[in-house]
């Protein structure tokens, strides 16, 4: 079963979407701090991580993907951002092509909120370019 890693200080999304994710059969850990979850990458290995943009930082969701990055056998795992930065901010954020993908650090962005059900259809995706 793929191992996902959720990132977000939103203990209400990181509620419903483990436990969505865990009914679809993932096996699912959840961090809501940067720190957190590069101890969490280092010990599971995930297979896929879902990271918020805006914690402790505005920017913090860019900090954690490129540390993220650095770390043993994360080059390939795909990194989706969640973000609400459009409707909060006024920016947007888009990681279609691979200049932005790289500085990034990401594989793609999501808006805020994300579907559910579109959620599984993009992890799904990833995970299936991976393999």
């Amino acid at each position: 079963m793929p191992r996902i890693l959720i990132l977000d200080d939103d203990e209400d999304l990181l509620s419903s979407q483990s436990l969505y994710l865990e009914s679809k059969g993932y096996q699912v850990d959840t961090a809501q701090t940067m720190e957190e979850a590069l101890t969490t990458i280092r010990e599971r290995k995930p297979d896929l991580v879902l990271a918020d943009l805006m914690m402790e930082h505005y920017d913090t969701g860019f900090v954690f993907c490129k540390r993220a990055r650095e770390q043993e056998g994360m080059k390939s795992v795909p990194i989706l951002m969640q973000t609400a930065a459009a409707r909060e901010l006024g920016f947007t954020f888009d990681a279609s092509t691979p200049k932005q993908k790289e500085w990034m650090k990401v594989d793609e962005v999501l808006i805020k909120p994300v579907p559910l059900e579109d959620l599984t259809g993009k992890i799904e995706q990833h995970l299936k370019k991976r393999r």
